[in-house]
């Protein structure tokens, strides 16, 4: 199972969500560590304090170079879903200084992480976030 941001799922849905069936994995591209998930989800992309799904409105750099407003993608979300589901999986070229993120690489971490995954419980779990106080000092 697959989510941008569990804080915009249905309750009903996340109550579905709550108890895994052998091998689900659930997945949020964007979670909030200042307003952590109602479910936590076994893994997670992006940790975020804002995010902008790339189909909601926001800035983007017009044709003159100036920021423009863009508009919220206005398809029914099951073709916005099919657009993601049907994207070609092909990476683009690297800059040749990060380092490959190959099959093999990929698998080595499966086999290092298989042991402790989807153990943890999927309730809500309270956090602070990556900072320990609420001061930047």
């Amino acid at each position: 199972m697959i989510a941008y941001d569990l804080s915009e799922v249905d309750a009903e849905s996340l109550i579905a969500l709550r108890d895994r069936t052998p091998g689900q994995v659930l997945h949020e591209h964007a979670s909030c560590w200042t307003d952590t998930p109602p479910m936590t989800p076994d893994s997670a992309a992006l940790l975020v304090q804002s995010v902008v799904p790339p189909w909601g409105s926001g800035l983007c750099m017009g044709e003159d170079g100036a920021p423009e407003r863009r508009p919220e993608d206005s398809r029914p979300v099951e073709e916005i879903a099919a657009d993601i589901v049907g994207a070609d999986a092909v990476l683009p070229d690297g800059d040749d200084e990060a380092p490959e993120d190959d099959d093999e690489a990929f698998v080595a971490f499966v086999r290092a992480a298989a042991a402790h995954w989807l153990q943890g419980d999927r309730t809500r779990v309270p956090s602070s976030g990556p900072v320990p106080g609420s001061r930047f000092a």
